[in-house]
């Protein structure tokens, strides 16, 4: 793999110049480069591509503290599918937990976590109650550890692929199907109760779990708490949850992600909406995107403000409605958190290395050039391995990049690539950069 040195060559401001003035025209040859690289490009022999069951170590997966602590333990990973990985999670509160992809496992993770720890201390707290139901306590009939232990298996739910597979996602990135008309991720039980909402999204604020998770557990743990304070029992769900610091990047020091959490907090869904469609209106994406993005039946409102906040943070960055075209297609939670993924990696390449000069609309993906003239590539696959569609897909662009003389090729990617696919993309001229979105 190829070092972050390259990303940082810097040009001088005439070069600068002379690089922007032709960015309009590789952008709008680079969408027809891509459609149609597919069919212009012969591929390898099949002794060239992997096999598609490499084996990878966790720790090659996840950074060492998602991988066990006191209260959780990830037991194993296995593929699921051309992209994902499942990853399993025990822990006290939440039981066995699969969950598909990296970005899901994260979150699960501080989930379990937070979950394990506040129905401790709430027992503490309560201890006469839990002696009454033989340490168990019960809320409206409802015992507080059954809540939280039930065993989730994620992959039942979220079996999808970001595009389904290899073919869609790269081999036919031009097609875009409308977003199915069903759910992929579980909507809150809050009720009409205006009260009732408002302590879910209190206890959820003091504890910053996401009120619109699908973890049915974490639905069941805030519907117990607040019927606890709506019974009188005012510091239900009010602990002290200690945390490691945050294994992935933020962005703006983490006001983005606390602009994000404020608003789903603290505002209504018709109120949040109403923002998210002011804000990208402002960020020039065009009304028709916006209200499909705000429409989506799979993307949550938590989803919905994070495509916003952080298509708004890139401020300067040519047709950002790229980023939104690209998470409509979105048909589960794992399709959805891969959709955020690009955007996140976009923002952090955008502050942290380059700044971006424009968005490129793929279809299923959005490319980027930057203000050196680099074409972009973010994949929020937890796995990339080489193949057919690889190939193709890679190998037409690098052909393009070629034709164009754009200045530098850089593959951003959310999980590891393959060493094949490694040595296949350096061979066709493009930087790699893993785990993007983890610290390191």
């Amino acid at each position: 793999m190829r070092g972050y040195g390259t990303t940082r060559r810097h040009y001088s401001a005439a070069r600068r110049a002379a690089r922007g003035a032709c960015m309009a025209r590789h952008a709008a040859s680079l969408a027809a480069a891509v459609l149609l690289a597919g069919a212009a490009v012969p591929v390898l022999a099949q002794g060239g591509y992997d096999s598609g069951n490499t084996t990878v170590a966790l720790d090659r997966l996840l950074p060492e503290s998602l991988i066990a602590s006191g209260q959780h333990r990830v037991t194993g990973a296995q593929r699921a599918g051309a992209y994902w990985m499942e990853f399993e999670i025990e822990s006290e509160a939440a039981g066995t937990q699969r969950a598909q992809s990296i970005a899901l496992a994260v979150i699960r993770i501080q989930e379990a976590r937070t979950l394990t720890q506040a129905t401790t201390q709430f027992a503490q707290e309560n201890r006469e109650l839990a002696d009454e139901m033989r340490g168990q306590i019960r809320i409206g009939g409802d015992s507080v550890m059954d809540i939280v232990s039930s065993p989730l298996d994620t992959s039942a739910k979220v079996v999808g692929q970001f595009g389904r597979n290899v073919g869609q996602t790269l081999g036919e990135i031009g097609e875009f199907p409308g977003p199915e008309a069903r759910a992929g991720a579980a909507a809150p039980a809050a009720g009409q109760d205006p009260i009732f909402a408002s302590h879910r999204r209190s206890v959820a604020g003091q504890l910053n779990l996401d009120v619109y998770s699908s973890n049915p557990s974490v639905q069941r743990f805030l519907d117990a708490m607040a019927r606890a304070r709506s019974g009188g029992l005012g510091r239900a769900g009010i602990t002290t949850v200690s945390m490691p610091r945050p294994p992935e990047v933020s962005v703006d020091g983490g006001r983005v992600q606390e602009r994000i959490r404020s608003s789903v907090l603290n505002e209504e869904q018709g109120q949040l909406f109403e923002r998210d469609r002011e804000q990208l209106r402002e960020a020039g994406v065009e009304q028709a995107l916006t209200e499909r993005l705000l429409m989506h039946p799979v993307l949550t409102p938590t989803h919905k403000s994070a495509i916003t906040e952080y298509v708004v943070f890139m401020q300067g960055v040519g047709n950002r409605g790229a980023l939104v075209e690209a998470a409509l297609d979105a048909r589960d939670e794992v399709d959805a958190l891969a959709a955020l993924q690009v955007v996140r990696m976009y923002a952090h390449y955008h502050e942290s290395w380059t700044p971006l000069r424009t968005l490129v609309s793929g279809g299923r993906l959005a490319l980027a050039l930057n203000r050196d003239g680099a074409l972009l590539v973010a994949l929020p696959f937890d796995i990339l391995e080489w193949s057919a569609e690889t190939d193709r897909v890679f190998s037409g662009l690098a052909s393009f990049a070629e034709r164009k003389k754009v200045a530098g090729r850089v593959v951003l990617l959310a999980g590891i690539a393959s060493p094949r696919a490694q040595a296949a993309l350096a061979e066709r001229g493009f930087d790699v950069f893993e785990r993007f979105l983890f610290r390191r």
